[in-house]
């Protein structure tokens, strides 16, 4: 798939994290993997024409664990509308 194309995979990841949090489960994405394709490939040994891109881990959080939650920016200094 051309790299252009690669966005498909974020919104097909984007899909099913949505329908996973629908039935109760929640996910992380690791696109960490694709800086280490060619490691994991040695051990995976998938076909040549393909190369891992990324991982979900698929679970139920734990309520007893407090998670940070990072500062966002503002919509208004991140998107500008148009028209």
């Amino acid at each position: 798939m051309p790299a252009p194309r690669w966005s498909d995979a974020g919104m097909y990841l984007q899909t099913v994290m949505l329908l996973l949090r629908a039935e109760g489960l929640h996910s992380c994405t690791q696109e960490a993997w694709a800086e280490y394709h060619r490691s994991v490939g040695d051990v995976i040994a998938p076909p040549p024409d393909r190369m891992l891109f990324c991982g979900m881990s698929i679970g139920f959080a734990d309520p007893a664990v407090v998670h940070p939650r990072p500062h966002r920016a503002p919509l208004s200094e991140t998107v500008t509308f148009l028209g």
